[in-house]
């Protein structure tokens, strides 16, 4: 049996994708087309239509394959389920919710005078998480508790940092992103 915060980090696979996906298939049609509120731009030139849906589509996709493959594999405790509809709908959640929650620490990052592609401690890292986790728990409660118990929120809190930034070096070394944060 594999121990349920590793079940829940390889469960939690399509939002940590979503977001670096992002970036691969963002630079087209700007979210917030240029608009400010109260005079800040709401998200910045850096947050893409391409870039949003390429991140759910990416996260969706390798959710399901990942999803198959431990099916195939016969280890169900890394399955959100056999039923396809059921796992493509927990899988593009898990996906939109991070990419949501992305939207949302960039329109904080604007609020507080971040200029778009700077570095901001917590910001950066935890709003895709924190809001993936959330909306999954409030769509699927209390399949949520199972796939996600506490145990595995931790360790997808203590790695997200981590993880984001590895990503992020690895992307900045590949040249798909300017800055390495």
């Amino acid at each position: 049996m594999i121990p349920s915060f590793i079940s829940s980090l390889i469960l939690f696979v399509p939002a940590f994708i979503a977001n670096p996906s992002a970036v691969i298939t963002g630079g087209h049609y700007v979210i917030d087309n240029g608009r400010s509120w109260n005079g800040k731009r709401i998200f910045g030139d850096h947050k893409t239509w391409s870039g949003f849906l390429g991140g759910i589509l990416a996260g969706s996709l390798i959710g399901l394959l990942l999803n198959y493959l431990f099916l195939f594999l016969g280890i169900r405790e890394l399955t959100f389920s056999n039923q396809f509809a059921t796992i493509l709908y927990m899988v593009t959640a898990l996906s939109l919710f991070s990419m949501l929650g992305d939207l949302i620490g960039s329109f904080i990052k604007r609020r507080i005078g971040r200029a778009p592609g700077t570095e901001s401690l917590f910001l950066d890292q935890y709003p895709f998480a924190l809001f993936a986790l959330a909306f999954f728990y409030l769509l699927f409660w209390p399949s949520a508790m199972v796939l996600f118990p506490w145990e595995g929120i931790l360790a997808i809190l203590i790695v997200t940092p981590l993880i984001h930034r590895a990503v992020n070096i690895l992307g900045y070394k590949l040249k798909v992103k300017s800055v390495p944060y």
